[in-house]
C-alpha cells in the first residue's frame, strides 16, 4: 500500500501577517505603584468617612476630619493615637486584614511578570527561574514600597512621633501581603522540600485555626443576641442619627475580628477583660460601669454563670482535634505515633498562634480604666496551646489507631488499595 500523502493549499499571494507588539508593564512598575495604590486606597477610605461624619456633625474644619482619618489610619499599622482626648491602641484589624487582601492580587500580578522577566531559556525553549528568588525579590520590594508610602502619609500629617510604631506595623503589614500575594502569583510552596511529615502541619494549624475562629464567631452571635436589647438601649442612647448609624456599623465592622479573637478567648477559659479591674470569664462576670459602645452590650451580666458555660470548652477540643483529623487524613498510611505527635505539635502551635493573634487584638480606648482591653494573653499563652495541643494528641492518636496501615502485601500480583494522598 502506497504512503499516505497530504496536500496543502498555499496562497502565494497572501502577506504574512504583521506582527503585533502588546505592552507589559515592568514588574517593578506594578509593585511600585500597587504598594502606593493599596496605601492610598486605605488612606482615601478612611478620609472619606471623616469626611462624611464631618459633613453631617461637624463645624470644625475639613483639616480636622482628614486628621482624624490619617490617625485611624496610623492606628491600623499599629501607632498609638490620641483621638478625643483619649490615647487609643486598640489596632482595627479588620482594616489591617483589608490592606493586605486589596494588595494580594497586584503582588501576584507582579510576580508573575517578575517571572517571566528573570527566567532563562535554554536550547530547548524551557525557561528556567528560581521562583524563591522571585518571591523574596518581589515581596520585599512591596513592603519596602508600602513602608515608605506609610511613612509619609502618617509623617506629612501627624508629625514624626508616630511614624516610627507605623513603620513598624507597615513593615508587617506589607510583607505579609507581598509573601503571600508573590508565593500565590508564581505557585510557589516552600513546604515542598520540608520532610513529609512536617508539610501537614501548616494545613493542620490552618484546619485548627478555621474551627477554633468558626465556634468563636458563633459564640459572638450568640453573645450580640442575648445582650441586643441591651446594644439596642446603648445605640438610642447616642442618638447617632443616619450618618452616625452608617459610622457605628463601620467602625464596629473594622473591629469584628478583634471581638471574634476576645469571643476565642473567653471560650477557651482565659477570659477577656473590659477595663482596669473587670474579668469575663466562663465562670464569672466581673465588671463595672461599661462605656456607651454598642458591642459591650454583649457583656454578660455581673454574677457567676451558669455551669452549662463550661460547655463552650468543646469549641477548643474540636479545633484541636481538627489539627489531629487534618494530619491522619492528608497521612493516613503514618504510624500513630506519628500522627499523634504532629497532631499535637500543630495544635500547640495553633494555640500560640491565636495567641499572638489575640494579643495584636487587644489594646486601649484611654489612659485611664479603659487602657486594657481585649483577651487575657498571659492565660491565653496557657491555656490555648495546652487545649488545642492535647486535643490534637488525642485526635491523632485515636484515628491514627483507627486507621492503622495496611500490611505489605504477601504474594507477588498482589496490590494494596490505592490512596489519593499517599505519600511518594
Amino acid at each position: 500500500m502506497a504512503g499516505l500523502t497530504r496536500t496543502v493549499a498555499v496562497d502565494v499571494d497572501d502577506e504574512k501577517p504583521t506582527p503585533t507588539r502588546t505592552f507589559t508593564w515592568p514588574w517593578q512598575l506594578i509593585t511600585v505603584l500597587g504598594a502606593v495604590a493599596v496605601a492610598g486606597a486605605g488612606w482615601v477610605l478612611l478620609g472619606g468617612l471623616s469626611a462624611v461624619v464631618w459633613l453631617a456633625s461637624s463645624d470644625a474644619p475639613l483639616t480636622d476630619a482628614l486628621r482624624i482619618a490619617t490617625q485611624l489610619f496610623a492606628l491600623t499599622h499599629g501607632a498609638p493615637v490620641t483621638l478625643v482626648g483619649q490615647q487609643v491602641t486598640l489596632v482595627p484589624l479588620g482594616l489591617s486584614l483589608l490592606l493586605v487582601f486589596l494588595a494580594l492580587p497586584i503582588v501576584g500580578v507582579a510576580a508573575r511578570h517578575a517571572a517571566e522577566s528573570m527566567g532563562r531559556i535554554d536550547d530547548d525553549g524551557a525557561v528556567h527561574v528560581s521562583l524563591e528568588k522571585v518571591v523574596w525579590i518581589v515581596a520585599g520590594t512591596y513592603a519596602a514600597v508600602y513602608t515608605v508610602a506609610v511613612a509619609v502619609l502618617t509623617g506629612a500629617v501627624l508629625g514624626g512621633d508616630v511614624v516610627g510604631p507605623a513603620v513598624l506595623g507597615a513593615v508587617i503589614i506589607g510583607g505579609i501581603a507581598g509573601l503571600w500575594g508573590a508565593a500565590g502569583g508564581v505557585g510557589f510552596d516552600p513546604t515542598l522540600q520540608w520532610p513529609a511529615w512536617l508539610r501537614v502541619v501548616p494545613r493542620a494549624i490552618g484546619a485548627s485555626l478555621l474551627a477554633l475562629l468558626a465556634v468563636g464567631a458563633v459564640a459572638l452571635a450568640c453573645a450580640f443576641a442575648l445582650g441586643r436589647e441591651r446594644i439596642a438601649a446603648i445605640t438610642e442612647s447616642l442618638e447617632p442619627g443616619i450618618v452616625g448609624g452608617v459610622a457605628l456599623i463601620v467602625v464596629h465592622l473594622v473591629y469584628l475580628p478583634n471581638l471574634v479573637l476576645w469571643a476565642c478567648s473567653w471560650m477557651m477559659g482565659a477570659g477577656i477583660t473590659v477595663g482596669d479591674g473587670s474579668l469575663i470569664t466562663l465562670a464569672i462576670t466581673d465588671v463595672g460601669l461599661l462605656p456607651a459602645i454598642p458591642a459591650l452590650g454583649a457583656v454578660p451580666e455581673p454574677g457567676v454563670a451558669s455551669p452549662w458555660m463550661l460547655l463552650w470548652l468543646a469549641g477548643g477540643v474540636v479545633a484541636g482535634a481538627a489539627a489531629g483529623v487534618a494530619v491522619t487524613w492528608a497521612r493516613p498510611r503514618a504510624r500513630v505515633d506519628e500522627t499523634a505527635l504532629v497532631g499535637g505539635l500543630a495544635g500547640v502551635l495553633a494555640g500560640l498562634v491565636v495567641t499572638l493573634a489575640a494579643s495584636l487584638a487587644s489594646g486601649g480606648l484611654g489612659a485611664d480604666r479603659l487602657a486594657e482591653m481585649g483577651a487575657r494573653v498571659g492565660q491565653l499563652a496557657v491555656f490555648a496551646p495546652t487545649l488545642l495541643g492535647l486535643s490534637g494528641l488525642l485526635a491523632g492518636l485515636v484515628l491514627g489507631l483507627v486507621r492503622r496501615p495496611r500490611p505489605a502485601p504477601d504474594q507477588p500480583g498482589e496490590a494494596t488499595e490505592p490512596h489519593a494522598l499517599e505519600e511518594t
